[in-house]
């Protein structure tokens, strides 16, 4: 009787190993490809006789190399994930993250941990403490594609200063961690209080934010 009843299992079990295997079978003749692809590339460079020729071949070997190395990428990541248990994995994934140039490369290849919403917050967190001292602060509104628009509060909202507030801070902040963001707007919210100074202003009539700490 418990072997009739297991059997089930072990045939779904058996069925989930078959497809992990087929997809894997898949993903090693796709990497051949690519390989086999970076080589005939390599090799047409000798037959190229115009610029234009050059550039087309270039720029399909990037592809390819990008796409070749973008795989080579999640299959590290795949053994890491499957060798640690989740704890442990979860601490790599994090440290990787903390590496400027191993999170860019995450990021090209799709492959950061964390939504793109979730590194806007922790980017904002980061300049979060200077806008506090100017009793202001800063939300997502909205995530749109590759447009972040976010809604100041406090005394720097509605002042003349706002988008530069918004422009010389936060942007900075944002595009230096989610590089699929390419503009930062601002959302004027309602003001806090109906009196209260305005931000500081420079000589020069913007903000001198030069010294902001930026970390994150």
């Amino acid at each position: 009787m418990l072997a009739r009843d297991d059997a089930p299992a072990d045939a779904a079990g058996a069925e989930d190993e078959a497809a992990l295997s087929c997809s894997d079978a898949r993903d090693d003749a796709s990497l051949r490809r690519n390989a086999d692809r970076v080589e005939s590339l390599l090799r047409g460079f000798d037959a190229v006789s115009t610029p234009r020729q050059a550039r087309e071949l270039g720029e399909e070997l990037a592809r390819t190399l990008v796409s070749l190395y973008g795989a080579g990428l999640e299959r590290v990541l795949t053994v890491v994930h499957e060798t640690l248990d989740e704890k442990r994995s979860e601490a790599v994934f994090a440290r990787l993250c903390e590496d400027p140039f191993v999170e860019s490369l995450l990021c090209l290849h799709g492959l950061h941990p964390l939504s793109v919403e979730e590194r806007v917050q922790r980017a904002l967190d980061g300049v979060r403490p200077y806008l506090k001292s100017h009793e202001g602060g800063v939300e997502i509104a909205t995530i749109e594609d590759d447009v972040v628009v976010l809604r100041l509060e406090g005394t720097c909202d509605g002042c003349p200063s706002s988008e530069a507030t918004v422009k010389l801070a936060v942007e900075r902040a944002i595009l230096d961690r989610v590089p699929e963001i390419r503009s930062v707007r601002a959302e004027s919210a309602a003001p806090l209080r109906a009196e209260g100074p305005e931000c500081t202003v420079g000589p020069n009539g913007t903000l001198d934010l030069i010294s902001i700490p930026l970390g994150v």
